[in-house]
């Protein structure tokens, strides 16, 4: 079931993708730096910006999960360690005071 959901969402993404890409086929001039202009239709000007955006917000959330992922195994040592700890100061005898 899950899976005809998926392939009918694809399918829908697909279609609207395709008949955007029909109706704006008119080419685009971009100007970066004086001497260099790109020339290309705005469907692909536009995929291509969406592309960047979604590479560079990957990026930057897979930075951020390995920070969390370093700091969550620091922690989980400490824990031992101190786990370690606790388990070696129940182990000490007390000394009976008379």
């Amino acid at each position: 079931m899950k899976f005809f959901i998926y392939l009918i969402l694809f399918t829908v993404v697909a279609v609207f993708g395709l008949t955007f890409t029909l109706k704006n086929a008119q080419p685009v001039a971009l100007h970066y730096y004086p001497d260099f202009v790109l020339t290309a239709p705005l469907s692909i000007v536009l995929l291509a910006t969406l592309l960047i955006g979604t590479l560079f917000g990957m990026f930057v959330t897979w930075t951020a999960l390995l920070h969390k992922k370093r700091e969550l195994s620091r922690a989980r040592k400490e824990i031992a360690r101190l786990d370690e700890e606790i388990q070696n100061l129940r182990n000490i005898p007390i000394k009976e005071q008379a």
